[in-house]
């Protein structure tokens, strides 16, 4: 994997290693559900994938460097406790988990001041309470990384959760949200500028995708 990947991928792994020690695509962790796994299938399961956005959706000049559907052992193992993980996520009736990164081209110039890697994650779960549930677990070990915090914002889907912090990389925020069955995950980074803005049009647009999934 790339120096560039681990940019958008590193913090997950800080924060714990994952969904919480999630991200760094937002925490420090190891892979887990912030990291982009390089062993996901490169075919998407159907039903959720739709939700993930194309090279059109996302902020000119970004890529897609990895895509692809995952195993609940891929999931959890980047989190601080697999074991633990995989005993909630199976009791709250996971199904699966597809993921799609963006970042900017290893040759390309970037303009440090725009959006320069995206993480996408989304699970699906047995019902809209248990999707609910697993993100406020997934947002408790994410904010195990001490460089993140809450920040308030318009409430997005059903139920969400928004943290921002600075990284070694630059600015990332993260967004949680339940809408249905499903639990997405965005993650957006900037070396010196807000990524904000950016990663609340695009989840909004996934959403709207989750939506007309329903």
């Amino acid at each position: 994997m790339s120096k560039q990947i681990f940019k958008l991928v590193a913090a997950i792994a800080t924060v714990i290693a994952f969904t919480v020690a999630p991200l760094n695509a937002l925490a420090v962790q190891t892979p887990s559900e912030g990291v982009a796994s390089p062993g996901a299938s490169p075919t998407p399961a159907v039903g959720i994938a739709l939700i993930l956005p194309d090279e059109e959706q996302v902020p000119t000049g970004l890529v897609i460097i990895d895509d692809g559907e995952r195993t609940l052992s891929d999931v959890t193992d980047g989190f601080t406790d697999p074991d633990e993980t995989s005993d909630m996520f199976e009791e709250w009736g996971w199904e699966r988990n597809v993921i799609r990164a963006f970042h900017t081209p290893a040759d390309a110039t970037a303009d440090p001041e725009e959006v320069d890697g995206i993480y996408i994650s989304v699970h699906e779960f047995g019902s809209p309470d248990a999707a609910a549930e697993a993100l406020d677990y997934s947002v408790e070990v994410h904010l195990g990384d001490i460089a993140l915090a809450e920040q308030d914002h318009e409430e997005l889907g059903e139920t969400s959760t928004v943290l921002f912090g600075e990284q070694p990389y630059g600015n990332e925020i993260t967004i949680y949200v339940q809408q249905g069955d499903a639990l997405i995950r965005l993650s957006a980074s900037s070396p010196e500028g807000d990524p904000t803005e950016e990663a609340i049009a695009l989840m909004e647009w996934m959403i709207e995708q989750a939506q007309l999934d329903q």
